[in-house]
């Protein structure tokens, strides 16, 4: 469902995009139509039309300061038109006094007036368009958010009317005057609304389970044990409404962080691809057996996905300590495990081949893993994908790691790697998911060549 809402609001920026063009080109056709007063000079239009596309960008950033892009939508058509009447009269106040200041000859103030009264109208129509076809979905079964309420009394009887009349976008799947997660599980909510007073602990508990299943949860503010700083307050029938989101990882947050995955990713390949084919070639020529070595990792939201590594181990095609024996020879590693909890780190690991202990001291096995991060199941910074039988050992504070995609590099990378501990790990981890930010993962992108160059704690 939330993916439902994000796609149907990226779709507003091109077609905002469109609108614009296509207003300045009304604009421009009406005053050539309608001479009230004679043209002296108007630019010819290929010029005109090659200016108002490189300049139209200029709406949709005001659209976006003015929050006409938020995921949420609005709660009545009269406030979106009124931040659309805003937002673009002043991107058109902006694109004006720009073209004065740069002593631009463009067109009379006919063109501007033409296109500062149609330009509502033809965004607003391009809005229509899009939520009709969205609500068209969501009558034939898609889109539609599930929402439970925990409520009882006059505020359940409020809530639940109110969520009742959004149709078709939402639909009220169950009322509980108590919560009963196993209850609430049958229902399948994509939001839970709770007007119910918790404990701390019983608190703490629905948070983390609404986390683990991807369930937005929004309450009354009455209620205690306060879990996060990223809150999103709004009002629902007159009930003040506190939306809880568990990392700033979310709406925009995910696709500025996706774009930057994209974008660093394909400029790093153009150096990593001539390394990686080195790599390549020593490994083949030091053991036997495949380049790349696939595993099964757990990723976001506890999926599992196929990770990439270089081979750092023997194979069982190779002569030294691979295959089944290998296999076996764990089990008796595991009882001079360095590392503690769920991890398994061993610095004179004899199934590692010659080649493979120097790209793990540099990190060059991890290479591989930039496919990943195009493919969408990685980040270039996250959490470290965890095995399996990993996961299965967490504890509650250990299984937030899973609320975003894991990363090629992380916090734990550059601080102490190897050398710290499990809790400390999850520490970092968690810090990093509540506190994330694009200049975030700058630093720790940049940390993490200098953790490299001086390899701290890499075995």
């Amino acid at each position: 469902m939330r993916r439902f809402n994000q796609f149907f609001t990226l779709l507003l920026v091109p077609l905002d995009y469109v609108m614009v063009v296509l207003t300045f080109v009304g604009a421009y056709w009406l005053r050539l139509q309608w001479q009230f007063v004679p043209i002296i000079y108007i630019l010819p239009f290929p010029d005109y039309l090659r200016l108002v596309m490189e300049l139209a960008p200029l709406w949709l950033v005001s659209f976006f300061g003015f929050g006409l892009y938020r995921f949420r939508g609005f709660r009545n058509p009269w406030e979106l038109a009124g931040k659309v009447l805003i937002a673009t009269s002043v991107a058109l106040a902006v694109f004006v006094i720009g073209l004065f200041i740069a002593k631009t000859s463009f067109f009379s103030r006919l063109i501007v007036t033409y296109f500062w009264v149609f330009s509502v109208v033809f965004v607003l129509l391009g809005r229509a368009i899009v939520n009709y076809f969205k609500q068209w979905l969501q009558y034939a079964g898609t889109g539609v958010e599930r929402v439970a309420l925990i409520a009882s009394g006059k505020m359940a009887d409020d809530l639940g009317g109110q969520v009742r009349s959004a149709q078709p976008g939402q639909k009220l799947v169950g009322v509980m005057a108590e919560l009963d997660l196993s209850v609430l599980a049958q229902h399948r909510p994509d939001r839970v609304i709770i007007g119910h007073e918790l404990t701390g602990e019983q608190m703490l508990k629905f948070i983390r389970w609404c986390e683990d299943h991807d369930v937005t949860l929004q309450y009354v503010p009455s209620l205690t044990g306060l879990y996060t700083s990223h809150i999103t307050v709004d009002t629902l029938v007159g009930y003040p409404i506190i939306e809880l989101s568990p990392t700033p990882l979310s709406g925009w947050g995910r696709v500025a962080k996706r774009l930057f995955d994209i974008g660093a990713t394909c400029i790093g390949m153009v150096v990593a691809l001539p390394v990686m084919a080195v790599v390549a070639v020593a490994i083949k020529l030091d053991s036997k057996g495949p380049v790349i070595y696939a595993q099964k990792r757990i990723g976001e939201l506890g999926e599992p996905f196929t990770f990439y590594k270089f081979r750092s181990m023997y194979s069982e095609m190779s002569p030294g300590l691979g295959g089944e024996r290998a296999e076996r020879m764990l089990e008796e590693l595991r009882e001079r495990n360095e590392a503690d909890g769920p991890l398994f780190k061993l610095k004179d690991d004899p199934r590692i081949t010659r080649v493979g202990k120097f790209i793990r001291k540099t990190s060059l096995d991890e290479l591989p893993q930039l496919f990943n991060v195009l493919k969408g199941e990685m980040s270039l910074v996250g959490p470290r994908p965890a095995l399996p039988n990993e996961v299965a050992e967490y504890s509650d504070a250990a299984r937030r790691r899973l609320l975003v995609k894991p990363g090629l590099t992380g916090p734990w990378q550059v601080s102490g790697r190897s050398d710290i501990s499990f809790d400390e790990y999850v520490g970092l981890d968690t810090f990093y998911i509540e506190h994330w930010s694009p200049l975030l993962d700058i630093k720790i992108i940049l940390q993490t060549i200098g953790a490299v160059l001086t390899r701290k704690g890499s075995y």
